[in-house]
């Protein structure tokens, strides 16, 4: 993967299953500013090539990156950690897909496509993250490392 940087034209062409979410960001604006800014970022372990062995062992190469949606409307989390006694720390998701399905008949940003967007978790299970925007950007912050697991270490983070 030679682009740093990723928009809604890429999203065929992209995969986020098993990516690590470490963070969910609501960017805001401030209407009184006639800042109308409405989008959400998630901070990722984005994996962006994974290299199979015949042995059956596998290879990641990732990098952290930032998945920032703008024009975000009617956002939904469902995310359940489970009842486990407080015994049980946090840790981060795991997407098991993105979908995305065009919206008619919408009357916000008429000067493109608006988009319904589900991310599925794949851990916690049946958690999911829903909302409408017109795209994305995904932004990796460094170069792919290559790792024997799915993330990213916090060092490798930074």
């Amino acid at each position: 993967m030679a682009a740093a940087s990723y928009t809604g034209a890429d999203f065929d062409l992209l995969s986020f299953h098993d990516c690590h979410v470490h963070a969910v960001e609501l960017l805001t604006g401030d209407p009184g500013q006639d800042d109308w800014t409405s989008g959400i970022a998630l901070d990722i372990d984005y994996i962006a090539r994974w290299a199979c062995s015949t042995d059956g062992s596998a290879r990641f190469h990732l990098a952290p990156a930032t998945l920032s949606f703008e024009a975000v409307t009617d956002l939904q989390v469902q995310i359940d950690w489970g009842r486990s006694g407080h015994q049980v720390a946090l840790h981060p998701a795991a997407i098991d897909r993105i979908e995305r399905e065009q919206v008619t008949g919408q009357k916000i940003h008429l000067d493109r496509p608006y988009y319904s967007w589900t991310i599925s978790l794949n851990w916690p299970e049946g958690g999911l993250i829903r909302f409408g925007a017109v795209g994305f950007t995904l932004q990796l912050r460094s170069e792919p490392t290559e790792a024997a697991t799915q993330h990213l270490s916090t060092a490798q983070r930074r």
